[in-house]
């Protein structure tokens, strides 16, 4: 399984990074053969705007083995901004095919540790959990090219566009522009390539 393969193809791509070319290539760097998307009325998008299973499982949505499912809040994909959350949040799920096997969520107990996390900061930071926050970083990797983070950084710094400007170029929520433009990103970023 290769997150470096990916995030070097990403820096060929112009323009918006689709996510169904992200998704072929993630199958094609991982061990995952399919992935299927499903919407969800009964997710609170204010809490939980997504998640990832792996197979195997059976119903509600039958998976085979090998195969992932990515659930995303429905409310959070619908509205004017509904796309932009859809991309970030498919992408960040999405990432999840690169995690370790310490790092996956598969059993209760898995699960619990990284929940117990996200309820109660003080709490150690568990494989899973660091799994969330690699994921969160590495889809903001695929979906901004370096070089292109690099130019949006200099017009950010040069007052020659807004947060909102790139995030309508990037079509991802523009409050994550600012983690984008970070002084630290390579040093958080470098590590997971």
């Amino acid at each position: 399984m290769s997150f470096a393969n990916l995030y070097a193809a990403v820096q060929d791509q112009m323009g918006a990074v689709s996510t169904r070319w992200l998704k072929d290539r993630a199958i094609a760097e991982s061990e995952i053969i399919a992935i299927k998307e499903q919407w969800s009325g009964v997710l609170d998008a204010t809490s939980v705007r997504g998640f990832y299973i792996e197979g195997p499982m059976g119903p509600p949505v039958p998976l085979a083995d090998r195969e992932a499912l990515i659930v995303l809040a429905r409310a959070m994909c619908l509205g004017p901004t509904g796309d932009y959350w859809r991309r970030y949040v498919y992408s960040k799920e999405l990432m999840h095919v690169f995690d370790t096997p310490e790092e996956k969520a598969d059993t209760p107990a898995k699960f619990d540790l990284q929940i117990e996390k996200f309820s109660d900061p003080s709490k150690a930071m568990s494989p899973q959990y660091r799994a969330e926050i690699k994921a969160q970083w590495r889809a903001l990797m695929v979906l901004c090219p370096e070089g292109r983070r690099l130019e949006f950084k200099r017009q950010l710094a040069a007052n020659e566009t807004s947060p909102a400007v790139v995030g309508a170029a990037l079509r991802i929520p523009s409050g994550y522009v600012s983690e984008l433009v970070r002084d630290d990103f390579e040093a958080i970023t470098i590590p997971l390539r």
